[in-house]
């Protein structure tokens, strides 16, 4: 059964693409509409967004420039390894040519003469001529051999000089990227204590957790409508695993489902606490249907599992998959951060079936 089939039909995926991405334009109005931009705290909001969406991009820009680094140096070792084998060789070979060179002298034009003086065996002169021939012979081919090896070295050495010079451009690209990322994240420290001083002036926190709630409730609302089902849906991905799915991350839960958010709230899904950078992973196959960041729940990624099934990971540093993609059980899909304006690092984590939270608890079980 192929993957893309199960998750939705392959007529339909192009439609299905056409309407995410006519989803996300009206999810960009959404936050505009419900932030409205019309305080200090709403435009900081929108400062904040643009921040740590770029701290994403730096983030991800130099991962994939530390991958691009490890795999030029590991081709940089093996040219290295390559050059050593082929100075080895020439090595040997240089010992060899020695060794016929020095013969050859030794038994040189004074074995030819004595040849032709010997008039006892005749029948024995063009036999050795024929000896003499095929030894010459072997020293040109070896002298060839000798130089075919010294011309490898010389295109090894060049392509060992390239492979330093592109390491030291990757080496300053990834300088120049971390530089920014050190600017963005002063830039973001910055705002979020303008947020705060903010709130500390008579912000009402509890109205913007509830903004916040809304806003994802409308997020989910208009994913649901651009659902495109799979066509059996007899049997859920989620009913098939089992209720043993592995968490996205290894961590402690910090808050709980159902637990007191504040006095008047509750958590829809849990808060785990995890090392920054970690990977994040899917919990089942499906397709992400929202890469984006959102007010409140940072960099959120949503995935749609079928069966009315989606699953809710905010919070995140970096996303590493785009709105459409495909992904499968336990592959990456973000590295865990702190955005969204939070102060600790960690995973905000939500499974919803039609659109109501459920506890993940009741389908995740602790990683080996």
């Amino acid at each position: 059964m192929l993957f893309s089939v199960t998750i939705f039909g392959s007529v339909a995926a192009d439609n299905s693409d056409q309407k995410l991405k006519r989803l996300q334009e009206e999810i960009d109005e959404l936050q505009s509409d419900l932030g409205g931009l019309r305080s200090r705290r709403d435009a900081e909001q929108k400062e904040l967004r643009a921040t740590e969406k770029k701290i994403g991009r730096l983030v991800r820009s130099l991962q994939e420039l530390d991958l691009k680094q490890q795999k030029q140096k590991a081709r940089l070792r093996e040219l290295q390894k390559q050059q050593l084998r082929l100075e080895a060789e020439i090595k040997q070979q240089h010992y060899a040519l020695t060794a016929q060179l020095r013969t050859a002298y030794m038994t040189g034009r004074q074995e030819y003469l004595k040849i032709f003086l010997n008039q006892q065996q005749p029948q024995k002169i063009g036999r050795m001529l024929a000896y003499y021939n095929y030894f010459n012979q072997a020293r040109i081919d070896h002298i060839g051999q000798l130089r075919s090896r010294l011309a490898e070295i010389d295109q090894l050495s060049a392509k060992i000089e390239r492979g330093r010079h592109k390491i030291a451009q990757l080496a300053e690209k990834r300088n120049h990227q971390k530089q920014a990322l050190e600017k963005s994240r002063r830039a973001r420290t910055r705002i979020l204590a303008a947020l705060k001083q903010d709130i500390s002036k008579g912000g009402n926190r509890l109205e913007q957790l509830r903004q916040n709630e809304q806003q994802l409730k409308g997020v989910l609302s208009r994913l649901e409508k651009a659902r495109v089902e799979e066509p059996d849906k007899s049997s859920s991905l989620f009913n098939r695993a089992g209720r043993r799915l592995q968490w996205p991350v290894k961590g402690r839960i910090k808050a709980r489902f159902g637990s007191p958010r504040t006095a008047e709230l509750r958590w829809k899904g849990v808060l785990i606490d995890a090392a920054e950078g970690q990977p994040v992973q899917a919990i089942l196959e499906g397709k992400v249907v929202f890469a984006d960041w959102l007010r409140g729940y940072g960099l959120l990624v949503i995935i749609d599992h079928g069966s009315g099934y989606m699953s809710l990971y905010g919070h995140n540093q970096s996303l590493q998959k785009e709105t459409g993609s495909l992904v499968k059980a336990g592959e990456t899909i973000s590295m865990v951060g702190n955005s969204g304006g939070n102060e600790h690092t960690g995973l905000y984590f939500e499974i919803r079936h039609n659109g109501r939270p459920v506890d993940p608890a009741q389908w995740c079980v602790a990683r080996k």
